[in-house]
């Protein structure tokens, strides 16, 4: 990062360790989904499974769910770091695109949470005639984490404008240059 004027440039590629761990976090997570996947068709776990008061898919899709919300929270500052290792710009920018990718994540992970877990806890939480704290609390937290985001992305909006324009000038002025030495 440097903190100069200039506009936001792509770098290099991030430290290999940084990529090794989003690459881990990947094959987690389609490793565990297959495992999930062939649990679900394994014969008779439905008659083992019959008699929970929350049906097994409800309670495999939770218990799925947290792992894969646990990855995403896993991998979310190794995002952040590959953000800030990829991009070349005035610091202030730079952090800010970085946090908001990081960000992305975590609402993705809120988002994800919200889906996967309704089928096991919102049946409990009508039990006791509470079924919209479930909702309102999801709401509340992907509300504040989207705010969040959004205040990351309004503060690198101006540099991330000059960064594309740039190449888009720079780009149409080596197709006019290329066009012109053809003639």
């Amino acid at each position: 990062m440097t903190d100069d004027n200039s506009g936001l440039q792509l770098v290099s590629a991030p430290e290999e360790s940084t990529v090794r761990t989003l690459v881990r976090a990947g094959l987690a997570l389609v490793g565990l989904l297959t495992v999930v996947g062939l649990l679900a068709v394994t014969p008779g776990i439905d008659r083992l499974l019959a008699g929970l008061a929350v049906s097994p898919w409800a309670l495999g899709l939770a218990v799925v769910t947290l792992l894969v919300v646990g990855v995403l929270l896993w991998i979310a500052p190794e995002v952040e770091r590959a953000a800030l290792e990829s991009v070349d710009g005035p610091d202030t920018a730079v952090e800010n695109a970085a946090a908001a990718a990081k960000l992305l994540v975590g609402f993705l992970a809120v988002a994800i949470a919200y889906r996967g877990f309704a089928p096991a806890f919102t049946p409990a939480f009508r039990a006791f005639d509470i079924g919209g704290v479930y909702h309102l609390g999801f709401l509340v937290v992907g509300l504040v984490v989207l705010a969040a985001f959004a205040r990351r992305l309004y503060r690198c909006w101006e540099p991330v404008t000059e960064m594309l324009t740039d190449y888009a000038v720079d780009a149409s002025g080596r197709e006019t240059e290329r066009v012109s030495s053809e003639q």
